[in-house]
């Protein structure tokens, strides 16, 4: 492999990257529901990250919380 194929391959990867690179964004949750997500451990962020994912995209959910 040539260093031109290899610079374009390290090239294609940090594209994927920043393609998948998460935002960081800060919410106001009751209590109630931080405990509750604490309750699932390590990873609870993650946890409410995907489901607010799956939530945006559905219709009922979004006419329930406006």
């Amino acid at each position: 492999m040539t260093e031109e194929q290899i610079n374009e391959l390290k090239m294609i990867a940090q594209q994927k990257r920043d393609e998948n690179r998460k935002k960081i964004v800060s919410l106001r949750i009751s209590n109630e529901t931080l405990e509750k997500a604490k309750k699932f451990g390590r990873g609870y962020t993650g946890i409410l990250s995907r489901l607010l994912d799956i939530a945006i995209d559905d219709p009922d959910m979004l006419k329930k919380c406006i």
